[in-house]
């Protein structure tokens, strides 16, 4: 009986240490790092009680003992409880200018995605550039551009990967061109997928690419671009240059987006869909898809038709959309007074202007009342 009653506690043991390893950790990495925090006090100095914060923050990322987000939040509580900063320099340093920007952009990511106006757009340039499998390629390419300049990078990504697979399935089912390697190309095991070929895998590569150089055009395109916005901000915060939106696209779209989507496009071409190799194998199957190009509009065309008439949430998404756009590029277009210029403007003349007391004002309508009186 005892015997059993231990083996039972071990292995209750076990299940504890295997499923509440989480809880426990929480509790044994500070500790852990408390030799230096007890140092930090020791000296009473800030930056290794900074480095204490640092640690275990890293350490709980890594583990994910308590959700990401969670440690992020950190310092707010112990920055100002070790005195370090105040809790007031802290949050704006939280809420800049920089990190609305990036919290805008994925919401509004993930509502062009959650209402499928992705899907939409894509569709629409491919019918509008045209259905053969080179046309398909640079309209796949340019629509992933134009919405990466808006969202960021990985969210275009993953919005326009299953559209392309959707793409490719109905190539294949048409017998347009090839769309997986045959065990000849590349030997599979039993079970395992076929591989992609090479002209899906331009594809594949146009909209990854595209995607990256997209995010390169706005500041809110990735949170790299964001990180330099901020950074310039803090480190020169009276520089007569300004970081506006309007003049970082004016010097990244033309050189940065149209450039790079230009060679990326002709590069893809060329090593991946028989640019230049019109005898080649590839060659041949991009030819046979030029012609069956009939085909493949009515299947695109069909695939339009399946979404039906723009829902409410579509368009809603869609005004948001051109309405934040706007908003971003006209705040300080440099050209015309923009609205944060002139939000600004009135604030800083509100701020100037003397502001004379509540009492001194009754004060000085009672003394006229009593002229007039006499």
């Amino acid at each position: 009986m005892a015997d059993e009653e231990k083996i039972s506690t071990g292995r209750s043991l076990k299940q504890c240490c295997k499923l509440h390893w989480r809880g426990k950790g929480t509790i044994i990495i500070p500790l852990v790092t408390l030799p230096v925090l007890f140092y930090a006090f020791s000296i009473q100095s800030p930056e290794y009680k900074c480095m204490y914060l640092v640690l275990n923050m890293a350490l709980f990322w890594i583990t994910e003992c308590i959700p990401l987000y969670l440690t992020s939040i950190f310092p707010v509580v112990f920055l100002p409880l070790f005195s370090i900063m105040s809790s007031f320099d802290v949050c704006q340093l939280f809420f800049t200018d920089t990190l609305v920007m990036f919290l805008g952009g994925l919401i509004v990511a993930l509502a062009v995605e959650y209402s499928n106006l992705h899907q939409r757009i894509a569709l629409g340039t491919i019918l509008l550039v045209g259905c053969s499998p080179r046309r398909l390629h640079l309209g796949l390419v340019a629509v992933t551009c134009f919405i990466s300049l808006w969202i960021s990078n990985s969210a275009a990504t993953a919005m326009m990967c299953p559209i392309v697979k959707a793409v490719l399935m109905e190539m294949e089912a048409q017998n347009i061109f090839q769309v997986s390697m045959t065990q000849e190309e590349q030997p599979m095991e039993e079970g395992d997928p076929p591989h992609p070929s090479i002209i899906s895998m331009a594809f594949y590569f146009g909209i990854a690419y595209a995607a990256t150089i997209g995010g390169c055009g706005t500041l809110i395109g990735t949170g790299t671009n964001l990180t330099f916005k901020g950074l310039y901000d803090t480190r020169f915060p009276n520089s007569q240059e300004k970081v506006d939106f309007p003049k970082f696209m004016m010097y990244a779209i033309p050189l940065v987006v149209f450039v790079n989507v230009i060679l990326l496009y002709f590069s893809l071409q060329v090593t991946h869909m028989g640019l230049c190799r019109p005898n080649s194998n590839i060659g041949q199957q991009i030819k046979r898809g030029s012609e069956n190009k009939d085909v493949v509009k009515q299947v695109v065309v069909q695939r339009f038709k399946e979404l039906g008439p723009m829902t409410c949430h579509e368009i809603q998404v869609a005004i948001l959309f051109v309405f934040m756009i706007l908003l971003l590029f006209f705040k300080k277009p440099g050209f015309v007074m923009g609205w944060g210029d002139f939000l600004n403007a009135n604030i800083s003349r509100k701020l100037l202007e003397p502001q004379t007391p509540d009492f001194v004002c009754s004060f000085s309508g009672s003394l006229a009342r009593i002229r007039n009186i006499s």
